[in-house]
């Protein structure tokens, strides 16, 4: 099964990625854009000022995106290729001409093709701070309701299941999954 795991900050998404991936003995795919900041020598945003250096870190975080998932036939995706078009469109797409956001639509658009099923996390006003992660309720707002829209909007297979940390896994896969699961 590929499951991709998307929502606003602080829902629960690589708790979920972990534990789903580890009950349905499928590879953990990280987000790509907490590694390419790491290697950079940051936890956050903070510092990344300009339009072309933020478009760097976004589109090397998608080629390993797209290049990871490819080459597991099993796997839970911490943020998917949704997630990453969504904060595009909200944060780097007015700094771009045509061609560069086409090009960026497209391959989250060919990519998303991939995921059996895409689990949507709801949105929460309150979030546990963690560094990197947005504490704006309003822009939080704001990026769940990109996310949601272009699942809607494309005709992606999806759930929207909260997921209540320390919730039993099993049980949660079956009352959310079952229908998803193809015969492997």
């Amino acid at each position: 099964m590929r499951v991709g795991v998307m929502g606003a900050a602080g829902t629960g998404k690589t708790t979920l990625t972990r534990y789903l991936a580890e009950h349905l003995g499928a590879v953990v795919i990280p987000d790509h854009i907490v590694t390419v900041l790491r290697e950079q020598g940051r936890d956050s945003w903070k510092g990344v000022g300009d339009a072309p250096q933020r478009k760097k870190v976004r589109e090397d975080a998608l080629r390993r995106k797209i290049s990871a998932e490819a080459s597991e036939a099993k796997f839970v995706s911490d943020k998917t290729v949704i997630d990453y078009l969504a904060y595009w469109l909200q944060n780097q797409s007015e700094h771009e001409e045509r061609p560069a956001n086409q090009a960026f639509v497209e391959k989250c658009r060919a990519a998303a093709k991939r995921y059996d099923v895409i689990v949507f996390l709801p949105y929460r006003e309150q979030v546990d701070y963690a560094p990197g992660r947005q504490q704006d309720p309003y822009h939080n707002l704001k990026v769940a309701a990109h996310k949601r829209g272009l699942l809607d909007l494309w005709g992606l297979p999806f759930v929207e299941a909260p997921y209540t940390f320390g919730e039993d896994i099993a049980a949660w896969t079956e009352r959310h999954l079952a229908r998803f699961r193809r015969s492997e």
